[in-house]
């Protein structure tokens, strides 16, 4: 990932950590101590820059919004689905109205051949 491209939130919580994992394993430095590169070990630096490559791990609101993300996706699919069944319910309803239209049609009809028949 590149570094325009990382959120500027998680890259806060990130420095955030380890600030203070620093500042936990070193209580007595003060800005300014070191003088040169390396010369206060900090093994826990390699952990934290692994731990951030993906930035939904450095900071949980990233993590959240993610998931929301994709809960928002499956819902819109879901209510896609269901205003299409709601759709052939629709189709449904009016061809049974159409069914029961032309069965009482019918009826009617044999009704009226019937009554002119006699039973002998």
């Amino acid at each position: 990932m590149r570094f325009k491209d990382y959120p500027a939130l998680a890259a806060h919580a990130v420095l955030s950590k380890v600030l203070d994992s620093f500042l936990s394993e070193n209580p007595r430095w003060k800005p300014g101590q070191a003088t040169q590169d390396n010369l206060i070990a900090f093994p826990a630096l390699r952990e934290h820059l692994d731990t951030c490559q993906d930035p939904s791990q450095a900071n949980s609101i990233l993590k959240i919004q993610q998931e929301l993300d994709e809960t928002k996706i499956v819902l819109h699919k879901t209510i896609e689905s269901v205003l299409q069944r709601g759709e052939k319910i629709d189709d449904l309803v009016a061809k049974s109205s159409d069914l029961s239209t032309q069965s009482k049609a019918f009826y009617t009809s044999a009704k009226k051949q019937n009554s002119c028949c006699t039973v002998m």
